[in-house]
């Protein structure tokens, strides 16, 4: 969603912003929800929450101070103290048995301010995630794909993706229509919004790893995320882009 956003420029008009909020909103609800319904309480979880509080509360001063004092230089100080930051945060919570994904959503809302002056710091921090992090992510989370049980599992497989695809719908489509989106906003609105590739391959691997689902329900999950983001997205780029509202991606970046 990210990605698309930023490679179209529509990050820059009001669609796009409007998608990039609603997709900020729900996620961090599915992380938020999630760890109220799986996580146990915990001396850990205690420090975590305690951490992330003083955390978020300090940081964006904090960082806005050093960066000052201490950006600019070749050895990218910025860089290193936010990764500090969020590694910190996120080995906190695997150590309380929550998501790392939770810390750093919270963290990009309270530097969003920050980052707004900050656009070169921010684009190196993207290059790092989505050139470096990522793929190793997904390369981890395709491993623990068999062959056999994705041939098995088949049907489930295809149930699940018209069942997601179809509450999607269900559930946007009405009410881009409420809020007078014209047609091809709100159809692209709601094809953008039914996807999930990276939330939902990290609640996946998060339910794999902590054993609330098995290989065979991973592998059924993992494989409806993939398609579910592909085709929409697919889809809404080819014929229902907001041409009048895309920016050239080298304006886009300056």
């Amino acid at each position: 969603m990210y990605a698309v956003m930023v490679e179209t420029g529509l990050n820059r008009g009001e669609i796009g912003k409007l998608i990039l909020a609603a997709c900020f909103v729900t996620d961090l609800g599915t992380v938020l929800a999630s760890g109220l319904l799986f996580v146990g309480s915990s001396l850990w979880m205690l420090a975590f929450i305690s951490v992330t509080a003083l955390v978020l509360w300090s940081l964006p001063a904090f960082a806005s101070w050093s960066f000052l004092h201490q950006g600019g230089g070749v050895s990218e100080f910025e860089v290193k103290l936010l990764r500090l930051v969020l590694f910190a945060l996120g080995g906190l919570a695997s150590l309380a048995g929550s998501k790392a994904a939770l810390p750093a959503y919270l963290i990009g809302l309270v530097m969003a301010g920050l980052f707004e002056h900050e656009r070169a710091l921010m684009q190196r921090l993207r290059s790092i995630a989505f050139a470096f992090l990522t793929p190793f992510f997904f390369l981890k989370a395709g491993m623990y794909i068999p062959l056999s049980a994705l041939i098995s599992g088949a049907f489930l497989i295809l149930s699940l993706f018209c069942m997601k695809l179809g509450t999607k719908f269900a559930g946007v489509w009405p009410l881009a229509h409420a809020f007078r989106l014209q047609a091809r906003e709100g159809t692209y609105t709601t094809l953008l919004m039914s996807t999930g590739l990276t939330l939902g391959s990290i609640a996946t691997l998060y339910g794999l790893t902590h054993q609330i689902i098995g290989q065979e329900q991973y592998t059924a999950l993992a494989t409806v995320v993939v398609p579910s983001a592909f085709v929409p997205t697919l889809i809404a780029q080819t014929r229902f882009l907001p041409r009048h509202e895309a920016l050239p991606a080298r304006r886009m970046i300056r």
